[in-house]
């Protein structure tokens, strides 16, 4: 039984090639933060190395066991180490020296990088050799953020997968399940933009839930300011947040509840999206919506390429509709 919550078409696939014995020697999951990217990879470890050898982990096998500790001998994992911010060299040489060496106690090795994107450059370098003549008896599954983070060699040479957002009304299940009460459930599910892990983690953590108040509360009110306190309020909002990536997707799904709103529009895809602001009764026109849409991804951009935050943010909110 797979761990990962949704994403059904990945670990279908995986679990047939699993049990066909056709799965490529080398997998990337590439996806936003706290998607499942790291759930998965683990998944995919266990059910390669599983005493069943079915497709699918049981979790109550000796080895499956061992891949839940992170203990097996014939797991390998590269990850990002405290205090660093790149991968390095010596830790991928180390992945390649322990590939190189047969199974200890499954049929198999299986090696997990964790957050590639963040490879020393020369390491990548090195890893794109055992790619191109990888060894026998081994399978290799990579994470990222995005695939045109990492050289598009390296890429072309894995399996890649795109995990997308899962439905918001599957979080809050989830979250339900977990003692969550509904309430909050249903807004931190859509405070998560569908990242199940953000979620789990925010239920436990009530700071974080207040940052991602803060964050849309900040929006709200600018709306209904004049232009020197939108000025005033971009350098209190850059005082406090530093994940600039988290606040553009916060308010750009703001805007997408209040179109929806506007719309008419009560599919799943935006049923309780309205919580992160109360009731949302802005008199703003659809047109307006859109075009605060475009403007926040064109900021997005732009803060992407190094263009001032601050600069890019305060031209943003000069340009957001003022909400009767």
């Amino acid at each position: 039984m797979w761990q990962t919550v949704g994403h059904d078409r990945v670990r279908q696939y995986l679990a047939r090639a699993i049990a066909q014995q056709s799965l490529s020697h080398a997998v990337l999951f590439a996806g936003p933060q706290s998607i499942g990217k790291r759930t998965l990879a683990l998944d995919l470890a266990a059910a390669l190395l599983c005493d069943a050898e079915r497709g699918d982990p049981c979790w109550e096998c000796r080895q499956c066991a061992a891949v839940q500790r992170r203990q097996h001998p014939d797991l390998h994992l590269v990850e990002i180490e405290e205090g660093r911010k790149t991968i390095r060299m010596d830790q991928v040489a180390a992945l390649q020296r322990a590939i190189a060496l047969r199974p200890y106690q499954a049929s198999q090795r299986v090696s997990l990088i964790f957050d590639a994107h963040l490879l020393q450059p020369e390491a990548g370098q090195r890893l794109l050799k055992t790619l191109e003549e990888p060894p026998d008896h081994n399978t290799l599954a990579l994470t990222t953020t995005s695939t045109s983070l990492l050289p598009q060699t390296l890429v072309s040479r894995c399996q890649a997968w795109r995990l997308t957002a899962l439905p918001i009304s599957l979080v809050r299940s989830v979250l339900g399940e977990r003692g969550v009460p509904a309430r909050e459930a249903a807004f931190l599910a859509a405070a998560s933009l569908g990242r199940l892990g953000w979620a789990l983690q925010a239920s436990t953590e009530p700071e974080l839930r207040e940052q991602e108040e803060a964050m849309v509360s900040a929006l709200i009110d600018m709306l209904q300011t004049d232009r020197a306190a939108r000025i005033a309020a971009v350098e209190r909002l850059l005082d406090d947040v530093s994940d600039h990536e988290r606040l553009f997707e916060l308010w750009s799904e703001w805007w997408r509840a209040l179109l929806f709103q506007q719309l008419g529009v009560t599919d799943s895809a935006g049923e309780d999206t309205h919580v992160l602001g109360g009731e949302l009764s802005f008199d703003i026109s659809p047109q307006e919506i859109v075009r605060a849409l475009q403007r926040i991804e064109e900021t997005r951009e732009w803060v992407r390429a190094n263009v001032n935050a601050r600069l890019a943010l305060e031209t943003l909110v000069l340009h957001l509709p003022e909400a009767s």
